[in-house]
């Protein structure tokens, strides 16, 4: 291909600004290179350029750094066609593909041309072109750089895609979830161009599609210009570009400006997904933060003695904000309420409804001092507020003058009941549905009793269901060997929680663990 060269947009300087590419050509470190590349990241015989009828192919001839067309790295010793506008990086230099007529005329060592009128000198029109065209870059930099929006962007592209190019119609096409949605054009139109999927594939390959498309409402056929809108490599859309005329110097210039044009908008784009990222991790972290606060506000003292009941309790929230619940507090001078309990689900909104779980069953055990009215009636509000989550819960009533416990195990199961001896014994009873499952459920009381020296462990998921190195499970074998050592409730759940540490490796587990230790003191 005669007409076509290579052309030097950067890197060290060479001892021309293109070559023609009318034979085979190699470029490389060899003194017998067509072009000599002298830098240690370019091979002796790094690339090579030749036509094959009449398509122009570059092949990588198995260099150590790579060769890359478009910003793509090519396989080594695979063709790959070349068309005008193609950009090869190679080391340290960037190439263009060009035609023989749009290059610069041999020896000039820029764009800039100056014509005689007279005693004055006067910037030709085509370099007036090129210095309005770069206006127009920065001004559309200038524009869109605090843009907060998509659709803002868009719509100054096409506006500027077509003054700068001097288009008919200028257009934004988008993906959207699986088809190319018109997103803007100017001058403002509803009607779509021929091949739009044709062309937008064309330019997701990189560089810039030029094409000749029978257009409505036209005489003939029309020169069209696609290019790829990428963000971060990744192709989010495609801008169409449809010229007034069919002149090839007019096209290789409005070429070049949409493909910058595009690689601008593509910056601006990803700056608007991440300041829209930035903006949803604040929200977060914002809610996170109230989470926490209204955790913390409506949790009891870690540790402490409540109408007759000591007790001990720690909650490591694996997802951020726990979905664990615990809470103890005096119901009158000799009873205590005790609950622990799990939300399904993870994140901010199984955190809220915990508290929100958390408050009504407090509200609910003030009143009635009877677990299972209380869990019979939360059962009712979180079917009702739920979503469709569920919470299991242990909701227990301690009378430290008989040293009885009444509670309702509601799809909880985890707890250890230590006797005098030392030896954990599961805690055994009928147990019922979670919370939440079934509005109508009913839920019955059951009882135990704690002689002097028992004590009584509950414990969530996160504390049963961690593993170890060896795929074996913390309860119930290890925390019983943790639990035989302990004595004060306070002792248990510092024993277990470092236990948990030591067993998982040095660190704790990703889900909610939480443990509650009481006992009633002679």
């Amino acid at each position: 291909m005669q007409d076509l060269v290579l052309e030097i947009l950067s890197g060290p300087a060479l001892p021309s600004r293109q070559l023609t590419l009318d034979e085979p050509r190699v470029l490389g470190r060899h003194p017998d290179s067509d072009w000599v590349l002298a830098d240690a990241g370019v091979s002796r015989r790094h690339a090579g350029i030749e036509t094959r009828g009449s398509v122009l192919y570059l092949r990588d001839l198995g260099s150590r750094a790579g060769t890359f067309v478009n910003d793509q790295q090519v396989d080594p010793n695979c063709p790959v066609p070349l068309s005008e506008h193609d950009r090869l990086r190679i080391g340290p230099w960037r190439f263009r593909v060009r035609r023989l007529e749009s290059a610069p005329a041999r020896g000039m060592t820029g764009v800039m041309s100056a014509v005689s009128l007279g005693s004055a000198t006067r910037i030709g029109a085509p370099v007036l072109a090129a210095e309005r065209r770069l206006e127009l870059l920065v001004e559309f930099a200038a524009t869109t750089v605090a843009a907060d929006d998509v659709q803002t962007i868009v719509a100054q592209l096409a506006d500027f895609a077509q003054r700068g190019s001097a288009a008919r119609v200028a257009s934004v096409w988008l993906h959207e979830e699986g088809d190319m949605v018109l997103a803007a054009s100017v001058p403002a139109t509803e009607s779509a161009f021929p091949c739009v999927a044709e062309l937008c594939d064309g330019a997701s390959q990189g560089g810039v599609v030029q094409a000749d498309i029978e257009l409505p409402g036209s005489t003939g056929a029309r020169p069209v210009l696609a290019v790829a809108l990428r963000v971060d490599k990744e192709t989010r859309g495609s801008l169409l570009v449809e010229l007034s005329r069919p002149d090839p110097r007019a096209r290789s210039d409005a070429a070049e400006f949409v493909h910058a044009l595009a690689r601008l908008a593509g910056l601006t784009l990803g700056n608007v997904e991440r300041r829209d990222m930035e903006r949803r991790v604040q929200r977060l972290h914002a809610d996170l933060d109230q989470a926490r606060e209204v955790q913390r506000l409506i949790s009891p003292p870690a540790h402490g003695v409540c109408a007759g009941t000591r007790y001990a309790f720690h909650v490591h929230p694996g997802r951020m904000v726990a979905g664990d619940l615990v809470d103890v507090f005096a119901l009158d001078e000799h009873r205590c309420a005790v609950v622990l309990g799990d939300v399904a689900g993870n994140g901010v909104g199984a955190g809220f409804l915990m508290a929100s779980v958390q408050a009504y069953l407090h509200a609910e055990l003030l009143v009635t001092r009877d677990p299972a009215l209380a869990a019979t009636r939360c059962n009712r509000y979180i079917s009702r507020i739920g979503g469709g989550h569920f919470a299991t819960a242990w909701i227990g009533v301690v009378d430290a003058r008989d040293r009885r416990i009444r509670y309702v195990d509601a799809g909880h199961g985890h707890g250890r009941h230590m006797r005098a001896g030392g030896e954990p014994h599961k805690l055994e009873g009928r147990g019922a549905i979670p919370l939440g499952i079934d509005a109508g459920a009913q839920f019955d009381m059951e009882q135990l009793s704690l002689d002097i020296a028992d004590r009584l462990i509950l414990y969530s998921d996160g504390v049963a269901e961690i593993k170890g190195s060896s795929g074996d499970t913390f309860a119930p074998t290890v925390l019983d060997q943790i639990l035989r050592r302990g004595g004060l409730p306070r002792d248990d759940v510092a024993a277990v929680i470092a236990g948990m540490e030591i067993f998982a490796g040095g660190s704790m587990p990703s889900d909610d663990a939480s443990i509650l230790a009481f006992d009633l003191p002679g």
